[in-house]
């Protein structure tokens, strides 16, 4: 099963404490998203929520290997989520 590595909050404050350090780096300094699309994404004031998760399991169709991902609670049962819920640190890019 292939599995991505996930950001943690704890890896979010070490570069959240590093940006303390460079003074070019300031409170109007945008946030966006990289979605390997030609053009970054906006990141709303409002989108960061913690909120719980699920891990569910999903089969290529074509090679067969499966692969681990999250679902928030709401959608775990669609996508036959197991285990325990877990909380999640969550930034929505709903457009």
């Amino acid at each position: 099963m292939q599995q991505v590595e996930n950001l943690t909050v704890g890896q979010l404050r070490a570069f959240l404490a590093d940006l303390e350090n460079q003074a070019e780096v300031t409170d109007d300094t945008k946030v966006f998203l990289d979605t390997g699309w030609d053009s970054i994404q906006e990141i709303a004031p409002d989108a960061l929520s913690i909120e719980e998760a699920k891990t569910f399991q999903i089969e290529d169709p074509l090679n067969h290997d499966i692969f681990e991902g999250y679902s928030l609670l709401e959608k775990a049962e669609k996508m036959k989520a197991a285990g325990p819920a877990e909380k999640v640190l969550i930034i929505r890019n709903l457009y």
